[in-house]
Formats: structure tokens, C-alpha cells, sequence
């Protein structure tokens, strides 16, 4: 038997700009996630548990390069982990390595008990953990990018909005500068080429790169209770295209804050750091008086105001419009008052770790 984990996430900085190549944002991996379990079937078919949606696994067999599960309900409700796996045999064919049948088990902590989500990126660390568990259970030992790139074409046959910062970070964890890449291209390359080609190219605006968080700092993590639907928040927000002006200095803004912000973590400077979360948060404010979509609902504002209170730099995490705030302090501020003011005004603290990989 195979086990592995992808780790959830959380943006920190450069949202809504990281939705177009090269525009930097920086991510966090943190400890709650997906864990893909695998060992090989007896027989010419094979099954997928999700725990977190079925009771009992359901069964599948293989028609060419398609997976075929008997069940259409079940099928629509496995997408993600169907579609991964597809693509990553796709490419084991390629190299010409027999498919085997197998028993896929899926499960979850990135929600909470009773299935509220926290906006962790659960689609993205799903198609990694199934591309994780596949490259051991194929012993094809991929690189991180061949992983990441992978989970990236099952993310695009599936919606095309994501900039896919969520699975970079699932795939690298800890601390990440992410920039996306032009989906058009790749859209491009999926369409015409092999996957095998797809990841042999330099995907252009493409940018990873691990980071060092500060000494002495700390995420602090509040849940306002209520979910955000990203794609109708992003596909709102890119509507400002039409005022090519004001979108070209959104970005503009966000690009530098963000590049502020990496040298910041590279020079160890946490007050660096706040004044870049700070600044991002007044450049998305800005940007969301303009495009009306309510990233900072009140419960997000209360949030942040009170976190400022208290010595942290606030704002948003991902779309807004619900789920997490972030707050940055340094070791010695007291994040208890933080805590105490938040959970009375109905904000949760999610005491969640930074995951730094195994």
C-alpha cells in the first residue's frame, strides 16, 4: 500500500493579478490535506473511494484512455480524481509503461467537521495527491514541475479560470512565489500535442520559487464562516479588462507590492512584509470599489481592523467575498487578544500550520 498527502493552501498577496502570466503572488501550504492511498487490484477492474462523498467505493474499468464508471452520479462527482488519472496514464502509456488496475482511496481534513469549506484549495490538492500517488504507484519518480504540470492539464480540461497557484503550492509546500503561465498557449499545446510534449515545454510566465519566511513570524488565520465562489469573484473582476487603464495599473501596482514583498521575506525584514500586506490590501480594496464584487465583506473588514489593532498587517485571502482573512505578526505580539476579539465578532481562528513537506 501507497500513501500520500497535498497539503492545502492559503494566498497571502498579489490575488486577482496572479490570474494573468508572469503577475507574482505568495502562497502558503498549510497542515491539513488530501490523502491518496493505493494498492494494486486482483482483478481487470479497479475502484475509487472517496471518502468524503461515498459511502463505498465505486468500481471502474478502463476503455482505451478513458476511465468508465458505471455509476453516472458517482462519475460527475469524481471529475477531478477520474480526469487526473487519465491524464497521468496518458503519459505512463507514453512512456510506455503497462497500465495496471488498482484500488484508489480519497480522503480529506481541509473542511471542517460538519463539510464547511475554508477555501483551502480542495480541487487542486485532490488532482496532485492522485498525480503524487500515481508516480509511486508507477515508480515513475517525476520531478515536482512534471507533478505540478500534470495536475495542471487535469485542472484545465476541467475549468479554465484557476491561475493553479493552489496546486504549485500543494506540490512545493511551505512558502512560494507563484506567477502563472499563458493558458492560452498551454490550452494550445493540450489540444494539438502529446502530454508528454506538453511538459517537455517551457510553459511561458511560468514562476516558482520556494521561500524563506522571516525569523519570528507568524500567520495568524481567521474563518469569517461563510464560503466565496472564486470563479464568479475572478470572472467579475477580469470584466475591468474593459478599462484597460485602470486594469493595466491594478496590475502594475500589485506586480511591484508583490515583487516588495519577495525581497522583504529574502532580506528577513518583517516589517517589510506587513507594509506589503498592508499595501496589498489597500490595492485590492481599491480595485474592488471599482469592479463592485465585495472582496472585503464586513465580516473581513472587522477582521483585519481588529488584527491591525493589535500590532498585525491584515487582509483577504484568495477571491474574498467570505472564507479566510491572514494576519501577519511578529513572535512577540500577544495573537491571543487577536484570537479573543475575533471569536466576538464570529470570527474562527484556525490555528493551522505552515506544511514544509515531508
Amino acid at each position: 500500500m501507497i500513501q500520500v498527502k497535498a497539503p492545502g493552501k492559503l494566498y497571502i498577496a498579489g490575488e486577482y493579478a496572479v490570474t494573468e502570466p508572469g503577475y507574482k503572488s505568495v502562497l502558503i501550504a498549510l497542515n491539513r490535506f488530501v490523502t491518496a492511498t493505493i494498492e494494486p487490484s486482483t482483478q481487470v477492474e479497479g475502484t475509487i473511494h472517496s471518502k468524503t462523498l461515498h459511502h463505498e467505493p465505486v468500481t471502474f474499468y478502463r476503455d482505451e484512455d478513458s476511465i468508465v464508471i458505471s455509476d453516472p452520479q458517482a462519475a460527475k462527482q469524481l471529475n477531478y480524481v477520474v480526469t487526473a488519472i487519465e491524464v497521468f496514464e496518458q503519459y505512463a502509456k507514453s512512456c510506455e509503461i503497462p497500465l495496471k488496475h488498482f484500488h484508489l482511496t480519497i480522503d480529506s481534513n481541509l473542511d471542517d467537521a460538519n463539510g464547511n469549506k475554508y477555501g483551502l484549495g480542495s480541487s487542486a490538492a485532490v488532482l496532485v495527491s492522485v498525480v503524487k500517488v500515481l508516480n509511486e504507484f508507477y515508480g515513475l519518480e517525476l520531478s515536482n514541475l512534471y507533478i505540478y504540470k500534470l495536475a495542471v492539464i487535469s485542472n484545465m480540461k476541467l475549468q479554465s479560470l484557476s491561475s493553479c497557484g493552489d496546486i504549485a503550492v500543494s506540490v512545493y509546500s511551505g512558502w512560494l512565489a507563484y506567477s502563472t503561465f499563458d493558458h492560452d498557449f498551454v490550452k494550445q499545446q493540450i489540444e494539438t500535442t502529446s502530454v508528454n510534449t506538453v511538459l517537455e515545454k517551457n510553459w511561458p510566465g511560468l514562476h516558482i520559487e520556494p521561500l524563506q519566511a522571516p525569523e519570528n513570524m507568524e500567520v495568524l488565520i481567521g474563518w469569517t464562516g461563510s464560503p466565496a465562489s472564486s470563479p464568479h469573484l475572478v470572472s467579475e473582476v477580469k470584466r475591468l479588462k474593459a478599462d484597460p487603464a485602470f486594469y493595466g495599473e491594478f496590475l502594475d501596482h500589485s506586480h511591484q507590492c508583490v515583487e516588495y514583498l519577495i525581497h522583504a521575506f529574502k532580506t528577513n525584514n518583517i516589517k517589510g512584509v506587513q507594509k506589503m500586506i498592508r499595501q496589498n490590501r489597500a490595492i485590492i480594496r481599491k480595485m474592488d470599489d471599482q469592479a463592485s464584487v465585495d472582496i472585503e465583506t464586513d465580516k473581513l473588514k472587522s477582521l483585519c481592523d481588529i488584527a491591525e489593532k493589535h500590532g498585525g498587517a491584515a487582509k483577504t485571502s484568495g477571491a474574498g467575498g467570505g472564507d479566510c482573512g491572514i494576519t501577519i505578526i511578529h513572535q512577540n505580539v500577544d495573537k491571543q487578544k487577536i484570537y479573543d476579539e475575533w471569536i466576538e465578532n464570529d470570527i474562527k481562528p484556525l490555528q493551522f500550520k505552515i506544511y514544509h513537506g515531508q
